[in-house]
């Protein structure tokens, strides 16, 4: 098994965010953006980021319809706002981590998003999350190059919300739970919300 990257293209062109997917051996970038398209870099979207991977030797995969946080289905909103909870139990979500773990068993995988740091995206909130079985081998690639471990990003979440249980105190459970809920807390601050709730 591999080990499975996240990355985010913000605060790159074409040229550096290449070469920090090189750098890491990346041979597959999988768009996890529910719409793969960006007005502000239309380099970015769809065909021309394949093109662009394309030609430095990565292939390019959509998983935006089962991994997206934007996801059409109605059931995963509550209020017009997207529910990590209910996407995270949806079909097509459990059909993408599937994906996921077979393409990583053989081939060095990012989930790849907008967002340079993976706490503001659902990349790490939400799919990486679910990937509990791959927790060890998750790398977050940041926007300077450098890699954040899993754990890493669990901590820093943690210290986020305040909710690193006292070392002298805390045993496996209670770390497990204050995790839970700093998971719970980000998802409700970045899930996507309708402009115009149906």
């Amino acid at each position: 098994m591999q080990n499975l990257f996240t990355v985010g293209y913000s605060g790159h062109d074409q040229r550096s965010f290449t070469s920090i997917l090189l750098a890491s051996n990346i041979d597959v970038i999988c768009d996890v953006r529910s719409t793969p398209y960006s007005r502000y870099k239309p380099e970015f979207s769809r065909a021309p980021l394949k093109k662009i991977l394309n030609d430095v030797g990565m292939k390019y995969v959509f998983l935006g319809g089962q991994l997206g946080a934007r996801p059409a289905d109605r059931s995963c909103y509550v209020d017009g706002q997207a529910t990590y909870q209910r996407i995270a139990k949806s079909e097509p979500f459990s059909a993408g981590l599937h994906r996921v773990r077979s393409g990583a068993k053989r081939l060095n995988l990012a989930l790849m998003c907008s967002e340079s740091d993976p706490i503001e995206c659902h990349r790490a909130i939400l799919v990486c999350r679910e990937l509990n079985d791959m927790h060890e081998r998750i790398c977050h690639i940041r926007g300077d190059g450098s890699v954040e471990t899993q754990a890493e990003l669990d901590r820093r979440l943690l210290d986020l919300f305040k909710l690193t249980p006292p070392p002298l105190l805390s045993d496996a459970a209670d770390w497990a739970k204050a995790v839970e809920q700093a998971y719970s807390k980000q998802g409700d601050a970045i899930a996507f919300r309708e402009k115009y709730p149906n």
